[in-house]
């Protein structure tokens, strides 16, 4: 119902400035950086971000890693971002790469492994080369959900099941201590991350 569609609006962008309030992230002029995929829950957090920047008076530079295994549609995502980032007047990063090269090099059982490895290490770089404190992402949750229950599937006890913080430590590589995770978007869904883009004439 467009009730329902308006109220996702004021619903998304309320979460992300008090994300952006209990983080310390807001009013000092900070450079975020944002993990844009080109899927509906980071554009949602880009536009939600982008649209309080000025009252926050926070700076975003964007950042993309093409993960070259999908071809074609790996491709789009990447000019996808990279066109989403100039319409919004914003600074960019897109970077590449061959997770399975990685893998292989690397040793590592997982390409899922090796593809979240090689997007943290980039995002990280980008973190640095910008001066930026943090760096936001679009976890949702349904992603929280699905990480509390992985965990149970593991056989983590209590503790191993908090899952996702708001902020957390640099997840790889360990030696990162300057930058943080950002996960601004966790009380929202999926759903409404896609509402949201829609309301904002962005289809998903």
């Amino acid at each position: 119902t467009l009730m329902e569609n308006t109220n996702v609006v004021a619903r998304l962008e309320k979460l992300v400035a008090g994300a952006l309030l209990r983080a310390g992230y807001s009013g000092n002029d900070i450079t975020l950086v944002v993990g844009v995929s080109g899927g509906p829950d980071s554009s949602a957090l880009l536009y939600c971000l982008h649209r309080l920047s000025k009252s926050h008076r926070l700076k975003l530079h964007v950042a993309h890693l093409n993960h070259d295994f999908r071809g074609e549609e790996a491709e789009a995502d990447a000019r996808f971002v990279a066109a989403l980032a100039e319409e919004l007047g914003l600074p960019a990063t897109v970077g590449k790469c061959n997770p399975a090269h990685y893998q292989r090099e690397r040793r590592i059982s997982s390409f899922e492994q090796a593809a979240r490895e090689l997007r943290y290490g980039f995002l990280a770089e980008v973190a640095k080369k910008v001066q930026a404190p943090a760096v936001a992402v679009g976890h949702t949750a349904d992603d929280l959900a699905e990480t509390v229950l992985l965990h149970i599937l593991r056989g983590a006890g209590l503790h191993g099941l908090r899952g996702m913080t708001e902020i957390s430590a640099w997840p790889w590589p360990g030696d990162v201590k300057e930058v943080l995770l950002f996960r601004p978007l966790l009380e929202a869904t999926k759903v409404e991350a896609a509402r949201y883009c829609r309301e904002l004439g962005r289809g998903f």
